[in-house]
């Protein structure tokens, strides 16, 4: 895969798939912390520490979005 940062905003390329992707300024964040492999627990309180929201919704809504990049090919996830 490849990606660029245009402002506040991922752009991802899927080589395999010839499909562009793009994520929000939050979910460039999120993409660039997974830079680092981690928990979604981890993930999920180092975003709750620095985003003003209630900790139940953030994890929701990070579950969802890595749910879709999981199925989009974009990122692997592993269970315990």
């Amino acid at each position: 895969m490849l990606f660029s940062h245009i402002d506040h905003e991922v752009v991802i390329f899927h080589m395999m798939k010839g499909a562009y992707f793009s994520l929000d300024e939050v979910g460039a964040d999120i993409w660039s912390r997974l830079d680092t492999p981690m928990t979604v627990a981890a993930l999920c309180d180092s975003l709750t520490a620095d985003y003003d929201g209630d900790g139940a919704e953030i994890e929701r809504d990070v579950l969802v979005l890595l749910a879709d990049m999981k199925d989009a090919g974009l990122v692997i996830l592993h269970q315990p």
